[in-house]
């Protein structure tokens, strides 16, 4: 709400107050869950970590195998098997290959080899592509979405969780809180958030009446949304919410769809 401002005096030790117009305010919050998982290195990332690895090695002293292993031991027969693979080839996923083999022809029991097991980077969300579990993508950094699903309301674009400000505007009432208050709305209390800062990061003009929504960051660390009757919600990716926010619209919506674009990671 804009203060009151003094209008200009008609008149010699006379004056009015005219109260400027109420504008219209909303505060939205742009949760994320932080990858889980590193990315996939590139092919170039590949070479350079291939190419150090194998730099590494050629220019180090030579191991001294008598210190650590007594002569014709078990231990010294499975390190040279080991090296001798090292120095066929400097690729990582030959090398797991290679540790697997000759734990498999070691003495250790299945037991111990199963507390080594590599869980799978691919998830049984990512195969049915279910949007709602946190356990997908996880080498992506996810954003949440919501969508109101009421019959009268039926259509209403994805959007990140918004809650008007009331009006008037208290000494209780601050953008940060009137944010989460609208996650808690649309998705329960069932989850534990952090809130990166008390300070919005972006302001999205809605071009009437000069009415703005202010988004606020945060973060999930556990626990699942529980969502309200008619609400819908979704963990993406930046490439999920380009389509989901379709460019297709007013210019309020394709101005929305930009500057959301721009806060998030690739």
């Amino acid at each position: 709400m804009l203060p009151c401002v003094r209008a200009p005096m008609s008149r010699a030790f006379s004056t009015t107050r005219a109260c400027a117009k109420h504008i219209p305010l909303q505060s939205a919050v742009l949760m994320s869950r932080a990858p889980v998982v590193l990315q996939e290195p590139s092919a170039l990332e590949r070479e350079y970590y291939r190419f150090n690895t194998e730099l590494s090695h050629r220019i180090q002293q030579p191991f001294p195998r008598d210190h650590y292993f007594k002569k014709g031991s078990a231990a010294e027969s499975r390190f040279e098997d080991y090296y001798a693979k090292l120095q066929k080839s400097w690729d990582g996923d030959e090398l797991l290959k290679s540790g697997a083999n000759a734990s498999s022809t070691s003495e250790a029991s299945g037991s111990d080899s199963d507390m080594f097991t590599t869980m799978p980077r691919t998830t049984e969300a990512d195969a049915q592509h279910d949007t709602r579990s946190l356990e997908r993508a996880l080498d992506r950094t996810l954003y949440l979405l919501v969508r109101n699903t009421k019959a009268d309301t039926k259509g209403l674009p994805w959007h990140l969780p918004t809650k008007n400000v009331p009006h008037p505007i208290t000494s209780t009432v601050s953008l940060h809180s009137v944010g989460m208050e609208a996650v808690r709305d649309a998705l329960g209390s069932m989850m534990d958030t952090w809130l990166v800062s008390k300070l919005p990061i972006a302001v999205i003009p809605h071009g009437v009446h000069d009415a703005k929504t202010y988004v606020v960051k945060a973060h999930i660390l556990a626990g699942e949304p529980v969502p309200v009757e008619g609400v819908d919600y979704a963990w993406l990716t930046r490439e999920e919410i380009a389509q989901r926010l379709s460019e297709e619209g007013s210019a309020n919506a394709k101005t929305y769809r930009e500057i959301v674009l721009d806060l998030l990671d690739a």
